[in-house]
């Protein structure tokens, strides 16, 4: 079944070294880095607006897997979050693929389809690799224990199918017995669509360890910005100035680490 591609994201990894001392809630670092960026862009956008200067979230998030990451050799990734305000917890089903058939070619409904959300997007990475990502979250209560295939099995019926080798007693843990800290900080976009209007909103997420020697300082950044369209409508001369954009964010070495390790790939390295 065809699914519309609803969000474009572009995504690229900074140098953590910019940002120490972010965590303490001292916000100049994304803030000059936010300046920079209006500078570097701003002969190809409509406009900018915002700052980076609004902290939307912390939560800590944990990969789950088996010993042997069954789930990643298969393309997927199975995470739990955890809102450090609310407590409220959240897993995701992402399945990613090159391929857009491959990717959309499965059932990624929840068992709680009355406050799941599903989502079919666009990830592209530096020079310009893209990833097609069908994913689902949904809230899981405060005593639901993870520890065997059969837990993502029953919150995500296809994954049973889709799983060539299946076993719901094989165990999983978290990956790397590791958690990360994560902080979020959003308020700016920027201009890329006249008529209609499209605007780009960007984030900048930050990953902390506090099992490390300086948990005050971040292990990665992650800068993103993306534009959505749910009926994936999407106009050639607004992605002409996407691609712009990108193209002078990867050129500004202060900042960014083009070869940087991404989210995932970090949370796997420790395995």
């Amino acid at each position: 079944m065809k699914q519309n591609v609803i969000s474009r994201e572009y995504k690229i990894m900074l140098k953590k070294e910019q940002f120490v001392g972010l965590r303490l809630g001292h916000l100049e670092q994304a803030e000059c880095f936010w300046r920079d960026f209006k500078n570097s862009i701003q002969a190809v956008v409509f406009d900018t607006d915002g700052n980076l200067d609004k902290v939307e979230k912390q939560r800590t998030i944990s990969f789950y897997d088996s010993a042997d990451c069954y789930l990643r050799e298969n393309n997927y990734v199975f995470r739990e979050r955890v809102d450090l305000i609310t407590e409220k917890r959240e897993v995701t089903l992402k399945f990613r693929h090159p391929d857009r058939y491959i990717s959309q070619d499965r059932d990624m409904s929840a068992a709680d389809t009355e406050n799941a959300k599903t989502k079919f997007e666009e990830d592209i990475k530096p020079p310009f690799l893209k990833l097609y990502s069908f994913s689902t979250k949904q809230p899981i209560p405060d005593g639901k224990v993870i520890n065997k295939m059969n837990d993502p099995g029953e919150l995500f019926p296809d994954l049973k199918t889709r799983l060539k080798s299946y076993q719901e007693d094989m165990l999983i843990d978290k990956v790397g017995d590791f958690i990360a800290k994560e902080m979020v900080i959003e308020g700016a976009d920027f201009q890329i669509g006249n008529n209609p209007k499209v605007e780009a909103e960007c984030a900048l997420v930050a990953w902390y360890d506090d099992n490390s020697d300086e948990p005050n300082n971040p292990i990665v950044v992650e800068f993103s910005f993306k534009y959505g369209d749910d009926d994936e409508n999407f106009d050639g001369e607004v992605a002409q100035r996407a691609y712009d954009v990108f193209e002078c964010l990867q050129g500004m070495a202060e900042w960014v680490e083009l070869e940087g390790t991404t989210k995932t790939a970090y949370v796997y390295s420790k395995v």
